[in-house]
């Protein structure tokens, strides 16, 4: 698996995979309060975890996000968990976020998610005007426990 951050100057670790076979993650500031992740390649068991960590290192500095997956040439149901994490972690910090999914997520959101939990739009400047335009509803979640 590859990581890049384009906020700063591109830096790119490899984590033994080749690129081919495994996510790039890329980030990149679309404004003072909102950042794009895009991922490629494939989002599987082996690296779900890796994109929730990713996502959530980058939440605190943002209140709004769009996750660019459109690229993604294989997405397995882990990264349906993922989707649900990011769901639950952007609610409890009240950000804000839109999906961009493209055909393998899709596929996956058709069986996982009949009543469409997650906001989605089908290119990064929709998601990026519907996140312009207010509040999405997402997961209501309990207040945590004090």
């Amino acid at each position: 698996m590859s990581v890049a951050t384009a906020a700063a100057p591109l830096t790119i670790t490899r984590l033994g995979h080749d690129r081919e076979d495994r996510g790039l993650f890329r980030a990149r500031e679309l404004s003072a309060t909102t950042v794009l992740v895009a991922a490629v390649g494939e989002i599987d068991a082996s690296n779900s975890g890796e994109l929730l960590s990713y996502v959530e290192k980058l939440l605190p500095s943002y209140n709004q996000l769009v996750l660019d997956l459109s690229r993604l040439s294989f997405f397995g149901t882990d990264g349906y968990s993922t989707l649900h994490s990011i769901n639950t972690r952007c609610s409890r910090r009240g950000v804000d976020w839109v999906l961009v999914p493209g055909p393998a997520v899709s596929r996956v959101l058709r069986v996982c998610d009949p009543d469409e939990l997650f906001a989605t739009e089908t290119n990064i400047v929709s998601a990026t005007a519907a996140l312009a335009r207010g509040p999405h509803t997402h997961l209501q979640l309990a207040p945590l426990a004090q």
